[in-house]
């Protein structure tokens, strides 16, 4: 490019051209398709948001459900063991582990 250009020489005239009403059926075009096209995407999108989230949900209760129902079994197996001990020991045994019971400061906060 030569030193001696000039942006003033251009002009303002513009570079293409298009057919009357090109621009304004465009608009029109581009209208019609964002109206038409939008809330079928929408739905879609919202109905597969739905079928995570219910899935999401079925999956954290099976977990749950998973994590949680051995802990239970082995509280009531643990209470039933040391029933059991308990029972086996004799009369003089229970009667002593009873008094150490009720006199333990912590169990009777």
């Amino acid at each position: 490019m030569g030193k001696d250009f000039d942006f003033d020489q251009v002009g303002k005239r513009m570079p293409y051209k298009t057919p009357e009403g090109f621009l304004d059926e465009m608009e029109t075009n581009i209208w019609k398709e964002l109206q038409g096209g939008l809330p079928q995407t929408r739905k879609r999108k919202t109905y597969r948001l739905h079928i995570f989230a219910a899935s999401l949900a079925v999956a954290a209760s099976i977990a749950m459900v998973l994590v949680l129902s051995p802990a239970v079994r082995k509280e009531q197996d643990s209470f039933s063991k040391v029933e059991r001990a308990f029972a086996g020991l004799s009369q003089e045994d229970q009667e002593y582990m009873l008094e150490i019971y009720r006199d333990d400061i912590f169990m009777n906060e």
